[in-house]
């Protein structure tokens, strides 16, 4: 080796031992607290938010480029309210790989975060202007790396979330919403990576009041770029179980054993009385409808749950097909048990134009019960069938009434309309022409009202928001039932004519005593808002029909005479229906 050659390689070698030696220097001198004031500074000029680090920044050069830090608080922009802080967070990177394009993260710490994020009045979020003007950079960084030649690689070792809590104000629903204690432990994510999942947090709402707990454990998987998972858990009371790809389009399958929807949906009461004033004005006010939170979704998959009660429905064994795409979401079809009967149909909600279609079809249910849990109202009993095939669009609740159309059946036997005795009315209108006994019979001591029915079906057309039924059809021993109208469901008023009947028999509900009265017909017409129901007993329709029964004309001449008469004896039985 000649001289030249041999002092080079000494020279290298030397210069190579002062970087390494000055590198060594530098990590054990460096004082990274020293900057706390500078990082503070370029913070406020390049976001106009409040960086302050309280504790100690620690850093690490070898063989991972790290650093702890301690009490640190981001500020609103322009503002001092807190926007973000955490107690202790750690992080550190490979140093080798790094050189490489391999973001190698041994781990990722954080504990005792908190975050309070807003939704104003305009949509926009409290961090939209951290998130704006990186927007390009990923795109960037990407073509950076198609370029050279050299894909990013990204491997975290472990992430590890303790004791975080984040508040969400929506100044546009007025909801505010607290995730509390929450915790998050994952194993390696990397491509083709695989690991162990935890979740666990309180969830609390403002109004109406709720909290609930969920945890979560089980396992996911990375695979060409693709997440999966497959996890089980506890919401509250309910066990959940789960798999799901995060990938688009999303495809889960759920199941759940029991779940009270009504718990955190909020389930609304029963009103109070209210003063007419203050009645109107409440008619007025209104209610928007958005559904453009579901644009974003792209999914498909089965939902399988044991026991569910929602808005006071109990029902049992549901499945449903959810599939959502380009603003359109279909849970279809679905079915489910209760009530004594099945369920099943479709739900279809399209976002672009704020559009529902609903298609049920119940099959042997028993109403009472589903009127009693779901309406609050005692006023029919009976089983047979339902169908509903009805669609509406708008932007508010009142519009969207407005707008229903379709078409409704009910068909039911061996039932009973309470809080009103027809034979009793009938007998009330044979007294009061001057004949038969004040005695009716079937009836009991304190027994409430109601009359019986074999069979009962009607049928409603529904356009406008207004449903139209001219086929009401009930039959008892005693009577026949029939009726039309009209029930406006944007005023919440109805307008319609029942009639009543009598048809001849010796026997049953009405006795021999009633056989004179065949063919007349009681009609009585019911109108007003559904609180507050008015009702008028058309004497002159029932004096025309008179001429059809038994008695004929003479019956006729006697309810013209005594209008006034029939018309107290029989309101005073209509009132006792109206007012239940």
């Amino acid at each position: 080796m000649n001289k030249p050659v041999k002092y080079t390689l000494i020279g290298l070698g030397l210069l190579i031992a002062l970087l390494i030696g000055a590198a060594v220097v530098f990590a054990l001198t460096f004082n990274p607290n020293r900057y706390k004031d500078e990082i503070e500074r370029l913070a406020k000029e390049q976001t106009g938010r409040t960086l302050d680090i309280k504790g100690d920044i620690k850093m690490a050069f070898w063989p991972s480029l790290g650093a702890d830090v301690a009490g640190v608080t981001l500020s609103e922009r322009g503002s001092n309210q807190q926007f973000v802080a955490f107690d202790s967070a750690h992080a550190s990177v490979k140093l080798m790989p790094l050189l490489r394009g391999q973001y190698i993260v041994d781990s990722v710490k954080l504990s005792g975060l908190k975050a309070r994020i807003v939704k104003g009045k305009d949509g926009r979020y409290n961090f939209s202007d951290l998130v704006e003007g990186d927007a390009k950079k990923p795109a960037q960084a990407k073509k950076e790396a198609e370029k050279s030649g050299a894909p990013l690689v990204f491997d975290i070792g472990s992430i590890d979330i303790q004791r975080a809590s984040i508040a969400y104000s929506d100044l546009q629903a007025g909801q505010e919403y607290m995730l509390e204690d929450v915790k998050i432990r994952t194993g390696r994510i990397a491509k083709d990576a695989e690991g162990k999942l935890e979740l666990g947090m309180l969830a609390k709402r403002k109004a109406p009041p709720l909290e609930a707990r969920l945890a979560l454990d089980g396992r996911y998987r990375f695979a060409n770029g693709t997440l999966s998972a497959d996890v089980n858990g506890k919401l509250d009371e309910s066990t959940l179980k789960a798999k799901f790809t995060l990938t688009e389009p999303y495809e889960f399958e759920a199941s759940v054993d029991r779940i009270n929807l009504d718990r955190y949906l909020g389930a609304p009461q029963k009103p109070a009385a209210k003063p007419a004033a203050q009645e109107k004005t409440a008619k007025s006010e209104d209610a928007p409808v958005d559904f453009s939170a579901l644009k974003g979704i792209n999914a498909k998959g089965k939902l399988q749950i044991g026991a569910l009660e929602v808005r006071g429905l109990k029902l049992s064994e549901l499945n449903a097909q959810v599939s959502a795409a380009n603003g359109r979401v279909a849970v279809a079809p679905h079915s489910a048990k209760g009530y004594e009967g099945t369920i099943s149909g479709e739900v279809i909600v399209d976002a672009n134009r704020n559009h529902v279609t609903l298609k049920e079809k119940l099959e042997g249910i028993s109403i009472g019960p589903i009127l009693r849990d779901f309406a609050q109202q005692d006023r029919l009993e009976g089983k047979g069938n339902l169908t509903l095939d009805v669609t509406t669009a708008g932007n508010t609740v009142n519009a969207m009434k407005r707008a229903l159309a379709g078409s409704a059946r009910l068909q039911l036997r061996d039932g009973a309309v309470k809080g009103i005795n027809l034979g009793e009315i009938l007998r009330k209108a044979r007294s009061a022409l001057g004949g038969g006994s004040q005695a009716a019979q079937g009836e009991t001591g304190g027994a409430k009202p109601q009359t019986d029915f074999s069979e009962l079906s009607a049928s409603f057309a529904i356009k406008n928001g207004i449903a139209r039924n001219d086929d009401l059809d009930a039959k008892a021993p005693l009577f026949r039932l029939g009726g039309s109208g009209e029930i406006n469901i944007p005023e919440s008023t109805l307008n319609y004519v029942v009639k009543a009947a009598v048809v001849a028999s010796a026997e049953g509900q009405g006795g021999r005593e009633r056989d004179k009265l065949a063919g007349l017909t009681v009609p009585v017409r019911l109108h007003g808002s559904f609180d507050d129901l008015k009702y008028d007993v058309d004497v002159r329709a029932m004096a025309g029909n008179a001429a059809k029964s038994q008695v004929g004309e003479r019956v006729k001449e006697q309810i013209e005479q005594r209008k006034d008469k029939i018309e107290e004896r029989i309101g005073d039985r209509l009132k006792g229906l109206l007012k239940r």
